[in-house]
């Protein structure tokens, strides 16, 4: 009876292990077609774990042989990036959690590489009650491409208090004092007053002369002793002091200007200087203010 018993479990146990190696030969041969299914439609990291699980010993040698090769180009081929997440003032942000295109992918960024497929992608970051998304685009054999979010939001840089914001001024310059000579302005202004009267009186003598006489001859055409010979003679006096007024009065001028441009002195104010000192006597002690003006 004990050894037909163990004849039964024997018997079972070796149809039960042909099963199994049936099904797995099934399982590695549907692994070697879903793998180049998902490679052709772009999703390498499907593809790339059904072809690591037809590469097992297990599997026939002659899908084993594929699966191990078609694993191998898609380990080069396979993109990866880098999360990092930041806070406004650039520190980083560990305890954040990464979703691309609505799946979870991290639920803390340590800076390690994810795999993720070509093409495009949204990839958001989470910290708390705020949320960072970004869109990219990733090619073919990519490695170790850093996506980074910065959080705004998070941890903003201090801005000083309007009321303790002290705002440097430039110190004025000291002014500076031009000094002219006394004199040489009314020098000049008497000048101009004589020279203008000088022109005005030999215009009116170069107007009185006779029409009978030229004032650059000399000469009168009328018989001697006329009276046209004195009227003639009193007009050249004229334009003659005219125009002597007239040269001493533009030389005047000239010279004051002169003088009150070239014997001008420029001198620097000296700023009003104050310090602050302590005094102590028998009668009490307070804080002097001494000043120099």
């Amino acid at each position: 009876m004990t050894r037909q018993l163990v004849t039964i479990v024997a018997a079972v146990l070796a149809l039960s292990s042909n099963a199994y190696a049936q099904l797995s030969k099934e399982a590695c041969v549907d692994a070697h077609s879903r793998g180049q299914d998902a490679r052709e439609q772009g999703k390498l990291s499907l593809a790339r774990k059904l072809f690591l699980t037809c590469a097992q010993s297990s599997c026939p040698a002659a899908v084993q042989g594929d699966c191990a090769r078609f694993a191998d180009d898609l380990t080069n081929l396979q993109p990866t990036i880098v999360f990092v997440a930041r806070d406004a003032s650039g520190n980083d942000l560990p305890a954040t959690t990464v979703y691309v295109d609505g799946a979870l992918v991290a639920t803390s960024i340590d800076g390690k590489p994810h795999d993720i497929d070509p093409g495009n992608h949204v990839v958001k970051f989470s910290n708390g009650d705020s949320d960072e998304v970004i869109t990219l685009v990733i090619g073919s054999g990519e490695k170790g491409r850093t996506v980074l979010a910065k959080f705004s939001a998070i941890n903003p840089p201090s801005t000083p208090d309007a009321a303790q914001t002290v705002t440097s001024r430039p110190a004025k310059p000291a002014a500076r004092k031009v000094q002219h000579p006394k004199g040489a302005l009314a020098l000049a202004v008497s000048g101009g007053i004589v020279a203008i009267g000088g022109g005005a009186l030999a215009f009116y003598g170069r107007s009185q002369v006779p029409e009978a006489c030229d004032l650059s001859t000399h000469q009168c055409a009328a018989p001697p002793g006329a009276p046209v010979f004195d009227d003639a003679a009193s007009a050249a006096n004229k334009v003659n002091i005219g125009l002597i007024a007239g040269g001493v009065g533009v030389a005047a001028l000239a010279g004051g200007l002169v003088w009150y441009y070239a014997g001008a002195k420029t001198d620097k104010e000296s700023p009003t200087q104050q310090s602050v000192a302590p005094w102590v006597n028998g009668n009490g002690a307070g804080v002097a203010v001494l000043g120099r003006f």
